[in-house]
């Protein structure tokens, strides 16, 4: 009997965009050259907060990256702030529920230097890879591996 051969992992990742920090604003960039990525983008990343990132796992994300204006330099004066602080409760919220921390990150920058994009999603997209499909199960999986198990 040959075994069968397993596909690559190609992670599915969502991004949340920032509309005054660059990413947002081009309607073309690297982000959305990757595969199994869905750009979202909002009018500050401010608006990040912890019920939205989780939903975005239950949902069927491996990894969410958000992206947001450097420290000081925010649209709204202190919406970047705000996504500081919910990212740590963010990243406390993954550990408690075991979800590796490293399938979310914050960047905030203007990403106005070649290359500097594509850098950061490359790299984490990479990560994402090692760490494989996202723990989350939604219901309907859950139901399915439920399904499987009874008629085994």
């Amino acid at each position: 009997m040959m075994k069968k051969k397993k596909g690559v992992f190609k992670p599915k990742i969502v991004a949340f965009a920032c509309h005054w920090c660059g990413v947002g604003k081009n309607e073309i960039n690297a982000i959305e050259d990757f595969p199994n990525f869905k750009l979202i983008k909002l009018m500050c990343s401010g608006r990040i907060n912890t019920s939205l990132i989780l939903k975005t796992f239950e949902k069927g994300a491996d990894g969410v990256m958000a992206f947001g204006c450097p420290e000081g330099k925010c649209h709204y004066n202190f919406g970047n702030r705000t996504a500081m602080e919910e990212y740590k409760i963010i990243k406390e919220m993954m550990e408690l529920l075991g979800i590796e921390s490293e399938r979310f990150i914050l960047e905030l920058d203007f990403f106005s230097e070649d290359g500097k994009l594509d850098s950061v999603v490359n790299e984490f997209v990479k990560g994402v890879k090692k760490l494989g499909p996202s723990p989350v199960c939604t219901s309907k999986e859950k139901v399915k591996t439920q399904e499987m198990k009874v008629r085994n």
